[in-house]
């Protein structure tokens, strides 16, 4: 893959994991009141949960096509 290439998607990957992140920001978290009160300390409910952790997912897959880029 030439530079440029790279470059470009580099770029792409880095704008697809800032989309990712917002998306992980916007997923609705448990009131701190309950959080609180739980033994568990959960942040989500378990379907958001589910939804963050498919997310992260993503996440880990973009930092790995961006370490074989270089």
């Amino acid at each position: 893959m030439k530079k440029e290439e790279k470059a470009r998607r580099y770029d792409w990957l880095l704008g697809q994991h800032k989309s990712i992140e917002n998306q992980i920001a916007r997923v609705p978290k448990i009131p701190l009141e309950e959080t609180f009160q739980s033994m568990d300390s959960l942040e989500y409910t378990p379907q958001n949960q589910e939804v963050v952790n498919q997310l992260k997912n993503k996440l880990v897959q973009i930092d790995n096509e961006v370490r074989k880029l270089f």
